[in-house]
């Protein structure tokens, strides 16, 4: 039958002339977090309106509330029994009446709170250890008759609640610490991330330079193949040039002569340029095997490092320049002086850590057998010009005359250069010199060009064509040339310089600009100015 009860005054307060022999710490509900004290031989469970859960004595009950379960001392632990229509579920099984064990679960109705009992004898805990909330979690899990989603949040809420509430001060700052660790690590792992991944980029821009450059370094080079086609397209293509420059010859009458004393002045530019980190200062260098020879990436690119053991990485180009009557100056195109002030180069070398400085730059001139070391001097603001200087006394006797008057449309223009660099030279050379090239396997980029020196074989290819427009920065006109005649002498009837060659329009028919010969005086005045 029913009892009617209301707690007294003392209502979960522990009352110091009484044993405690047990506890109930509620997990849920209104009461969720608070701890009702056991400590009577026969006590009477129940709720009071704002569901709070209480126990109470027999002294204690009264006529206000229905009690839901009685409990009473076996000795060793509580009996519990469900009062007439009321429901207890112990550990998930709903009960009549069972001996309660150490940590087992009660539900106390649908309404009810689930609760945790704990034996004490007097020696109840002032915090938990972590594996004790933790368990009582789990057991709230499986015991509760929640739905899933609603068992699990509220799982992780007692659970977090508790660890935050009732852990002992040492572990919380353990865990405070803990997290501070893991937070300062998280950054500092998010920084080298971020590092990590900028260094990558940084790396990938380099070696997206560096294989463009190399590859347009490649194009430069001859290997036996290459040489053998050479020859074979020599052997056809030979005779017709020969007659071609003769009917151009006939042609050109006067051009003739102009381009005969023109060609000792025209100097074919070879040259290298290397990268050097700026932290470091240190060159970038060909990485080398176990073999002593350079590695390669799986794409067939050259390894390069700053600290690599080989000789420096080179950046391989060819141009055409010119010797100034009466002078050591030679002139050239400012892309062919600083050949990385082109297409971007230099802002992605800069990007990439690393300042491109020339390693070698020789010119050959037609009838020396030995090439002459060029030195940068200076370049111009206004257009692609620059002067190199030449420290030799063989130049004596040779150059070009500048001319003072400005062209017209319709003129006469005589180009002279070196247009598609080695390979030109190669061609003019002639079938025995391939053969001998092709039999010794020696292509490299310099002795070939030291061998066609030594047997005089360095000269200039010229066209002829007609001046189209005149801008006061532009003179363009349709003479053939290609890449490689960059830095050319473009000249008129009288062998005097009208423009220097420095690109082409392949879009436009063929024509080509050139930088017209008032912008080379004002460099020159400049020069004298300094």
């Amino acid at each position: 039958m029913a009892q009617d009860l209301v707690p007294n005054q003392q209502d979960n307060q522990v009352v110091k002339e009484d044993k405690v022999l047990a506890f109930l710490e509620n997990l849920s509900g209104n009461s969720r977090g608070m701890i009702v004290w056991l400590s009577s031989d026969r006590l009477w469970a129940g709720m009071n309106n704002d569901g709070m859960l209480y126990v109470v004595k027999d002294s204690e009950v009264s006529t206000k509330t229905e009690a839901i379960a009685r409990l009473t001392w076996l000795g060793e632990t509580y009996e519990i029994e469900a009062l007439s229509d009321n429901d207890i579920w112990l550990n998930g099984r709903k009960i009549s009446t069972a001996q309660l064990l150490h940590g087992d679960m009660i539900e106390f109705g649908d309404e009810g709170p689930m609760s945790r009992f704990r034996l004490c004898k007097n020696n109840f805990p002032i915090r938990w250890p972590i594996e004790e909330i933790l368990s009582d979690a789990l057991a709230y899990a499986k015991s509760s008759r929640r739905p899933f989603v609603s068992r699990l949040a509220q799982t992780l809420y007692l659970s977090t609640r508790r660890i935050i509430l009732e852990t002992s001060v040492l572990f919380r700052i353990a865990v405070l610490t803990a997290l501070i660790a893991l937070t300062v690590t998280m950054v500092m792992q998010y920084r080298s991330d971020k590092l990590i991944q900028q260094s990558i980029q940084d790396e990938a821009q380099r070696i997206e330079a560096l294989a463009i450059l190399l590859a347009e370094t490649r194009q430069q080079k001859l290997d036996a193949s290459e040489v053998a086609l050479l020859r074979e397209q020599l052997d056809l293509q030979l005779s017709s040039n020969i007659k071609r420059l003769e009917m151009l010859e006939r042609r050109m009458g006067a051009s003739a002569r102009v381009i005969s004393e023109a060609t000792e002045s025209v100097a074919f530019l070879q040259g290298a340029y290397g990268l050097r980190q700026s932290e470091s200062k240190k060159l970038l260098r060909h990485v080398l095997g176990s073999d002593g020879l350079p590695l390669q990436s799986a794409f067939g690119q050259p390894l390069v490092d700053v600290d690599g053991t080989g000789k420096p990485l080179e950046l391989q180009f060819t141009g055409t320049g010119f010797l100034l009557k009466d002078g050591n100056f030679l002139v050239t195109n400012r892309h062919i002086a600083e050949p990385w002030t082109i297409n971007g180069r230099l802002q992605t070398f800069q990007q990439s850590g690393l300042t491109p400085e020339i390693l070698k730059l020789v010119a050959f001139l037609p009838g020396l057998q030995k090439p002459i070391e060029a030195e940068f001097h200076r370049t111009s603001k206004q257009a692609d010009l620059a002067l190199l200087t030449l420290d030799s006394s063989e130049i004596s006797g040779r150059g070009l005359t500048l001319s003072e008057d400005s062209p017209k449309i319709g003129d006469e223009v005589i180009l002279m250069g070196y247009p598609t660099g080695l390979r030109a030279l190669l061609a003019q050379a002639g079938r025995d010199f391939l053969t001998a090239l092709e039999e010794t396997g020696d292509t490299d980029f310099w002795i070939i060009s030291q061998r066609l020196s030594e047997q005089k074989r360095i000269a200039p290819l010229a066209s002829r064509g007609i001046i189209a427009q005149i801008t006061p920065q532009a003179v363009i006109y349709d003479a053939e040339t290609t890449i490689g005649g960059s830095g050319g002498p473009a000249l008129d009837r009288n062998g005097n310089v009208i423009a220097v060659n420095a690109a082409i329009l392949p879009e436009f028919g063929g024509a080509n600009i050139g930088v017209p010969v008032n912008e080379l005086h004002r460099l020159l005045d400049d020069e004298e100015d300094n």
